[in-house]
Formats: C-alpha cells, sequence, structure tokens
C-alpha cells in the first residue's frame, strides 16, 4: 500500500504523506530572451500593460522583474537600432558586402528619421519647451506689450517710440 513516489514510512491506514512542495507559486524570473522581446515590445509603442499580457504576468510583476527595461521604454527603437547598427558594422569589418549595402542604407534611413523630427540641431529640453503651448496669461502678457506697436494714433503713447519693460 505503499506509494512509489514518496519514500515515507505509511501512516495510519496506509495512507502516505505527498512530500512537501514549496510555497505558494515560483518566482517570474528575468531571462535575456524575455527582455529582448520586452524592449521589442517597447520599440513598437506597445504599453507595460500589453507586454505584460504577452509575457503571461500580471503588470505589478511586470514592472517589477523588468523595471530596467521600463526605465528605458522611451528609448527603446534607440537601444534597438544601435544594437542592429552595432551588428552591421561588426558584420562589415568582417569583410560583408551585404551588410555594407544594409548598414549604408540604415544610415541613410536613420539620418532622413531624425533630421525630419528636427531632432538634429536641438537639446531634448529645448524640444519639450518649444512644442510647450502658451497658456492664457503669457499670450495676453505678449499682446500687452505689443498692444498699439506699428499704429501712429496712439501706439506711442503706450510705447514711447520702443516697447520697454512690464505696460503698466
Amino acid at each position: 500500500m505503499v506509494d512509489e513516489i514518496s519514500d515515507a514510512e505509511p501512516g495510519l491506514f496506509g495512507w502516505v504523506p505527498a512530500p512537501a512542495k514549496g510555497q505558494g507559486r515560483p518566482a517570474y524570473l528575468w531571462t535575456k530572451e524575455k527582455s529582448n522581446k520586452v524592449m521589442c515590445l517597447f520599440a513598437s509603442s506597445h504599453s507595460v500593460k500589453d507586454a505584460a499580457a504577452v509575457l503571461g504576468c500580471d503588470a505589478k510583476t511586470f514592472r517589477k522583474v523588468f523595471s530596467r527595461e521600463v526605465k528605458y521604454r522611451e528609448i527603446a527603437m534607440l537601444i534597438i537600432r544601435s544594437g542592429m547598427m552595432a551588428t552591421l558594422v561588426a558584420e562589415a569589418e568582417g569583410g560583408s558586402v551585404s551588410a555594407i549595402k544594409h548598414l549604408d542604407k540604415m544610415l541613410a534611413a536613420e539620418k532622413m528619421r531624425v533630421d525630419s523630427a528636427g531632432f538634429a540641431d536641438k537639446p531634448a529640453a529645448a524640444q519639450k519647451a518649444a512644442a510647450k503651448p502658451k497658456g492664457l496669461k503669457e499670450t495676453r502678457r505678449e499682446n500687452a506689450y505689443t498692444a498699439g506697436v506699428g499704429d501712429d494714433e496712439w501706439g506711442t503713447l503706450l510705447h514711447g517710440s520702443v516697447p520697454t519693460g512690464a505696460p503698466n
């Protein structure tokens, strides 16, 4: 009446207790393959919730296990492209003609993408400042400074010859 799976002595009425298995669900582990999949999903503009669903875990667990990938998800496309370019450079240095051609096309496409987006000369802080729309107070302040400019009848009464300082 002893179960072949367990080496324990039979208990009361021949019952053999099951071996201890450990408590709870096993931990969700980080692997390089999963990390690469996550970075590809982020490079394709997928959300954390979508990436967690693809890997079969909860969003909270996903953020815990893949915290580094989540931190860099805004620049995931750049990270993926730079890795691809580094691989192509290594192949091209080895003498692969197709890698040289592919690298040339990839660099040209990347330059066109960067130039068309207007990111070539502007730092990141200047891009955010330029993209921010003006508020109501800022618009009214500018209108107050420029009121009457170019109007010969009463513009000089407000500003003199050149508008300077606060309008009051």
